[in-house]
């Protein structure tokens, strides 16, 4: 009796040991099938190694180290310029100038592709030449623009770039086994949420009242946001790993999903560029263009939503249905152009690789569709993606990381928790993340 016991409990610890062995090869728990996670395979039966391929090519394409004195040429490729033996900097390409928005993109894309040496180059610079001082009201955030020698010139932050640095950071902090980044992470939450407008001029990064993230923590702008912000998916893990406002995080992520639901056309599914914190599209007057409308930040929602489908999938059916009716529409337009008013009308300039790429990521939401025809639009759309080439010249960097970013997602490549084994004596065990 012993000795089958012994060997049921073996079968048993061999038995699990094999299901989890096949989790961990799918990196990731999400709320479709792993294997959709790589859109081309399952869309488009391209091989992995086809798909490690491009991959591959694209981290030569923007992060192959460049001349500085050559960024404007039409024939160059990269946005990542090093500086000195220990820092790096993504430059955009056309306004030359370094930005939080690109700076927090390249230490994602960096982390994703487990580029640890570029991460910390970045992350280096931003913390000289982009954090605010120590004994200022600004102090947490990082100032949103300064130019290639470091002088900072933007004179707030950009909200998107401390999302991005934060979740970049509580991801690196799982990825390589350093707490220290996590660290930095809770440091930046923390001077972040603790902020006195009424004293200081300077707000919270995150509106406490409406839980929705600002357009910019100053007087002037911080009862707006920005829809594409709206990073539900990042602020859910920042509920999960902060050290503090867990429960505010929790309801902030929930709150960040449905500004991107109100604020979607309900017959395009475009989303504005600023918005009221009821998601109705706003102009701000001080802006250079008509931020009501479909036209710059406004590519990334669809990027945001699908990410969150297949990372989260706790709004499926609302996201869905943005999906369906902002890819409908691009479709109906022939991939023609890139800016609209939000009910289509005027449409100006043309569809972009960025929006190449942020529309094939929102297409999560359409391949495992019931729906024939969701699914069959879901493959145009990364069918598309595949099809695009990455951009060069003076204008390659904001498209360029934005279709980057997306190429990681339909391809599989983005993980926000790993599944780690465990094995003791007589004991299989499963834990998520570090």
């Amino acid at each position: 009796m012993a000795g089958n016991d012994e060997q049921n409990g073996a079968l048993f610890a061999l038995a699990i040991s094999l299901v989890l062995m096949a989790l961990v090869s799918c990196k990731s728990v999400n709320s479709v099938p792993p294997k959709s996670n790589n859109l081309f395979v399952s869309l488009l039966d391209k091989s992995e190694a086809e798909v490690q391929d491009r991959i591959d090519s694209l981290w030569q394409h923007f992060f192959t180290p460049g001349d500085l004195s050559r960024y404007e040429d039409d024939r160059e490729r990269t946005v990542y310029y090093e500086v000195g033996d220990s820092m790096g900097i993504i430059l955009d390409t056309g306004n030359n100038d370094v930005r939080t928005e690109g700076m927090s993109y390249g230490m994602m894309i960096s982390l994703q592709l487990d580029k640890r040496d570029v991460f910390d180059r970045l992350w280096r610079w931003s913390k000289r030449y982009m954090a605010y001082p120590a004994d200022g009201p600004w102090d947490g955030y990082f100032c949103w623009q300064c130019r290639p020698d470091g002088t900072p010139f933007g004179e707030s932050n950009a909200s998107d770039g401390e999302i991005y640095n934060v979740t970049a950071l509580f991801l690196a902090a799982d990825k390589w086994h350093e707490p220290a980044y996590a660290q930095e992470a809770n440091t930046i939450l923390r001077k972040v949420m603790s902020k006195d407008g009424k004293q200081t001029g300077v707000y919270n990064l995150f509106d406490v009242d409406s839980r929705l993230v600002t357009f910019c923590p100053t007087e002037e702008v911080h009862w707006f946001s920005d829809p594409s912000y709206c990073l539900p998916a990042f602020v859910d893990l920042w509920a999960e790993k902060a050290d503090t406002l867990n429960d505010f995080w929790r309801e902030a992520a929930t709150k960040a999903r449905w500004l991107l639901n109100a604020s979607s056309h309900p017959q395009t599914g475009l989303f504005p560029d600023y918005c009221l914190f009821d998601g109705k599209p706003y102009q701000w007057p001080r802006a250079e263009y008509n931020t009501a409308r479909y036209q710059y930040d406004a590519i990334r929602c669809a990027m945001n939503v699908g990410m969150d489908y297949y990372l989260k999938g706790t709004d499926t059916t609302s996201q869905r249905e943005m999906m369906r009716r902002l890819l409908r529409f691009f479709q109906k337009d022939g991939y023609q152009h890139g800016q609209f008013n939000l009910d289509g009308s005027e449409p100006v300039d043309g569809y972009t690789e960025g929006m190449a790429g942020a529309n094939a990521v929102g297409a999560f939401a359409l391949a495992d569709s019931d729906n024939e025809a969701d699914r069959q639009l879901a493959r145009e759309y990364v069918e598309r993606l595949w099809n695009t080439q990455p951009p060069t010249g003076k204008w390659r960097y904001y498209v360029g990381m934005v279709y980057f970013l997306s190429m990681l997602h339909v391809s599989g490549h983005f993980q926000m928790t790993d599944i780690l084994l465990t094995l003791s004596p007589g004991v299989v065990s499963a834990s998520r993340g570090k």
